[in-house]
């Protein structure tokens, strides 16, 4: 399992494809535990270095839906 906070990296591995397994809260921070696969690293640093490509009104809709999520926390 891999443990994000970041909600927009969250939103765009949700986006292509990574499969959410749970989340937790601690106070304010909010994490996303999603389960391991071979391409997470790699799409990891794709995401930090700009050359990931998702449909932007998909990743907008993930996006509230994971930040709803947070909301309800």
């Amino acid at each position: 399992m891999k443990e994000i906070s970041d909600l927009a990296l969250a939103s765009y591995l949700s986006t292509i494809g990574h499969k959410l397994s749970s989340t937790k809260s601690n106070g304010k921070k909010f994490t996303f535990i999603f389960k391991d696969s071979e391409t997470f690293e790699g799409d990891v640093l794709a995401f930090y270095n700009r050359t990931a490509r998702v449909d932007p009104l998909t990743f907008a809709e993930v996006f509230r839906n994971l930040k709803a999520l947070t909301l309800r926390g």
